[in-house]
């Protein structure tokens, strides 16, 4: 089973729905975190386009 849970951005109830919010319309996204593996091979390039968005600060 694929991630059935949704949630609406604009007024952040959850859905079983995948194309909008059955209450007010809006788009919703999964709402949980992607998972997490210590043998990623691209952290490295993530990590760039993380800085590279200011997501996370530059190294002093």
């Amino acid at each position: 089973m694929k991630w059935l849970l949704r949630r609406c951005t604009k007024c952040g109830r959850y859905t079983l729905r995948r194309d909008k919010c059955s209450v007010c319309g809006g788009p919703v996204r999964v709402p949980h975190p992607p998972r997490f593996s210590p043998d990623d091979r691209f952290i490295k390039y993530r990590y760039m386009m993380m800085k590279k968005a200011g997501l996370i600060p530059e190294d002093p």
